[in-house]
């Protein structure tokens, strides 16, 4: 690559890294993600920071753990001290855009931002208690679907939303579809791209997050008989801590109730979630073969990444939930760079903290020193990379340490928890933590080591100073105080 590279990133919501066609789903496919896994990097093992949207974006962003960047769960707003990828990626001189979801709430970024499109589109996630659903201003996407002459719903203004665990298949055409309408604004940008800056573009599809709405031929392409197994069943809630057993018994949940649903009706709900994954995966074929028209394909970078899993009917739970199994963790993820090796699969541990640093790694930028993750092992050329033996998540009261071979959920100040043997027990069924204790103790000594090694010594807005000791000469930083 002569000049900069541009970057696409690729993020979709509520994507599990095994309902892909490339990954093992023997149901589901996915030609065009499948494509591009065959010509990218394919990272087995990406795992991602927290369950839930909000944090995991910021995490994505910013390069940095929840408990550092402060983002730690829906609702909360990124701080503006915070750097995020858009905001230092226009500082050194690209383009940038989003085109779709981003859920980022900082002033800073959207000032970043040279182009904003199909961004707050999506409706109704609160349910009204008078069942009134009634949109008096329309937003650029509604005005699109009524201009096609059909009326856009979503969210509790779906008919039986609720019943349907959020799967309602949708009559309206495929074009009007929420990630149609991003695609197509996606294709709109490329199509008008100069060559004179490299480009940083964040296409965030909404889908597969709920409701599952697929429309035109995805709507019925799976049959609810014919999805993947279930992982895990209630029975198996019995072993794990009593909050996933109080979680289904909530009565403020989207879907309260569901943990009485019948079984068809979770298989409605995987089938038609498999039409939206496969609708989105349409639509990120056509934003390749723009860049394959345009000429961009050999000087762009092209990230695909999930912000977080699902249970996706596991242990009969729908949607996500506020715990930290791998159903939730585990997402997809694939780096295609141009003049690079490519297809081939890299079953490291990688965290998504590690996107920020391996990006401006491959641009020739030197990433702010308050970014916390690492450049992936097959792009860094340096003799002293070394790979991650751990990962770190956390979802605000519980912190996970995962190894290849073992995973430890701690709940702070409480005296169970969770522990699986993920050589034996892949799906994270059978918990061990009343039963292993030696193993139980090292991990959480392992915990509390890896806390202290990922600590926040370099946020954006501490003013250090450094020296040296007298006698072994090793730099020490410290913190002025005003």
């Amino acid at each position: 690559m002569s000049q900069p590279p541009n970057i696409l990133l690729i993020t979709t919501d509520h994507l599990r890294y095994d309902t892909l066609g490339y990954s093992g789903d023997p149901v589901l496919e996915t030609p065009s993600i499948d494509e591009l896994a065959s010509e990218a990097t394919r990272f087995s093992n990406c795992f991602v920071q927290s369950p839930v949207c909000k944090p995991s974006r910021a995490t994505i962003m910013t390069g940095r753990y929840p408990r550092h960047h402060g983002v730690r769960w829906n609702g909360s707003n990124l701080n503006e001290n915070e750097v995020t990828m858009i905001e230092f990626f226009h500082r050194s001189g690209y383009s940038t855009a989003c085109i779709g979801k981003h859920h980022i709430s900082q002033k800073k970024f959207v000032d970043s931002l040279d182009y904003l499109e199909a961004q707050g589109i999506r409706r109704n996630w609160r349910e009204n208690p008078d069942g009134i659903y009634q949109i008096n201003k329309k937003n650029p996407f509604e005005k699109y679907v009524s201009s096609r002459g059909y009326t856009y719903k979503t969210g509790y203004a779906l008919q039986n939303f609720r019943k349907n665990l959020g799967a309602v298949p949708s009559d309206l055409p495929e074009d009007c579809h929420i990630d149609a309408y991003v695609g197509q604004k996606g294709r709109d940008y490329l199509q008008q791209i100069g060559s004179e800056d490299p480009f940083f573009l964040w296409l965030g599809f909404y889908g597969p997050h709920h409701p599952y709405v697929p429309s035109g031929r995805f709507a019925r392409m799976y049959h609810p008989d014919e999805v993947s197994p279930f992982r895990g069943d209630n029975q198996d809630l019995d072993k794990k801590p009593l909050e996933y057993q109080l979680y289904c018994q909530t009565e403020n949940h989207k879907f309260r109730g569901f943990n009485s649903a019948p079984a068809e009706t979770f298989r409605q709900m995987k089938a038609a979630y498999y039409g939206t994954v496969s609708q989105i995966d349409w639509q990120i074929g056509l934003i390749l073969e723009v860049l394959e028209e345009k000429g961009l394909k050999g000087n762009t970078i092209v990230v695909f990444i999930s912000d977080h899993g699902e249970f996706l009917g596991d242990y009969g739970i729908p949607a996500k939930a506020p715990f930290l199994l791998d159903c939730m963790l585990h997402v997809p993820c694939l780096i295609y760079v141009p003049d690079k090796q490519n297809n081939i699969t890299s079953d490291e541990l990688i965290e998504s903290v590690d996107l920020f640093p391996t990006l401006t790694h491959l641009a020739e930028l030197e990433p702010p020193d308050c970014v916390q993750g690492k450049i992936l092992p097959p792009f860094d050329t340096e003799e002293s990379c070394h790979s991650r033996q751990v990962i770190y998540a956390e979802a605000v009261d519980k912190k996970c340490l995962r190894t290849k071979e073992w995973k430890l959920i701690h709940y702070p100040a409480k005296d169970y928890g969770e522990l699986y043997n993920l050589t034996e027990d892949i799906y994270e069924q059978n918990n061990l933590y009343a039963d292993l204790p030696e193993i139980r103790h090292k991990m959480t000594l392992d915990l509390y080591y890896h806390l202290d090694a990922t600590e926040d010594f370099k946020h954006p807005t501490y003013q250090r100073f450094t020296s040296e000791h007298p006698e072994t000469g090793e730099e020490i930083t410290h913190y002025h105080t005003w």
